[in-house]
């Protein structure tokens, strides 16, 4: 009776490189005439590249990268749990995105603060002189105390500005980022929906997309659910990030 071999051990030594020219002899003979083993040792290298990679932008994907695998595996019924193992080599700068990666191991549904931290990101500001609805001083103040992530600040500009002219649409969608910034949630919320209410208008989908967010931290997820929805149905910048989100909820 034959025993299927746990390659698991032999998998780690591997990627450490600590087998012994012998060892790694056979063991490279063992990969060539096994795929299923070297899927399981591109899988490792996939997570040992999440915990040792320190940009945000290519740990998103990477995350995202692994979960579709292991997504994958689980729907064509191939069965393994797989095995994350904790290497002494990882250091304290890398546990948040080893805490990211348990999410994505765990399953297909993902809580409200991990979709933040992978999604959300504050409205850049680069072309915001001319689209929030021009270039007063006051306004150019109020973006330059945005820019800084000087909040307080920024908001009492913009609460100005929309108060002389609400026809500057655009400054709201600042105001509103900012008090998410500063966890006014209902502050943010009422700030996105004079956007949406004033539909249409450059920055709906935008708007909509902050609302989502919003909206999953204050737990509504049906609400978020909502707001993704309407972003999926179109064709705007969010919408793959919205379709994704969907199918995490």
């Amino acid at each position: 009776m034959t025993h299927e071999i746990d390659y698991t051990e032999f998998i780690e030594r591997y990627l450490l490189d600590e087998m012994s020219s012998k060892e790694k002899a056979w063991f490279q003979k063992e990969i060539e005439g096994n795929p299923a083993l070297q899927e399981e040792i591109d899988f490792h290298r996939k997570i040992d590249a999440v915990l040792s990679d320190r940009s945000s932008v290519e740990l998103k994907a990477q995350l995202e990268t692994i979960h579709d695998d292991i997504y994958e595996t689980a729907q064509n019924g191939k069965g393994m749990i797989k095995k994350l193992y904790r290497r002494a080599y990882i250091s304290v700068g890398t546990v948040a995105s080893a805490v990211l990666l348990i999410f994505f191991l765990l399953g297909n549904n993902y809580s409200s603060e991990t979709i933040m931290d992978l999604y959300y990101q504050p409205v850049e500001s680069s072309v915001s002189f001319r689209d929030a609805g021009g270039n007063s001083d006051m306004l150019f103040e109020a973006m330059t105390f945005y820019e800084n992530q000087e909040y307080e600040k920024a908001i009492a500009l913009f609460e100005d500005i929309l108060a002389n002219d609400e026809s500057k649409i655009g400054v709201n969608l600042y105001a509103g980022v900012s008090h998410m910034e500063l966890k006014n949630y209902k502050q943010a919320h009422d700030r996105f929906q004079k956007i949406i209410d004033q539909n249409p208008n450059p920055f709906v989908e935008s708007a909509t997309w902050y609302l989502g967010l919003c909206y999953l931290l204050t737990n509504e997820r049906e609400k978020a659910q909502e707001s993704f929805s309407a972003i999926a149905k179109g064709d705007g910048y969010y919408k793959a990030d919205a379709k994704k989100i969907l199918n995490r909820l």
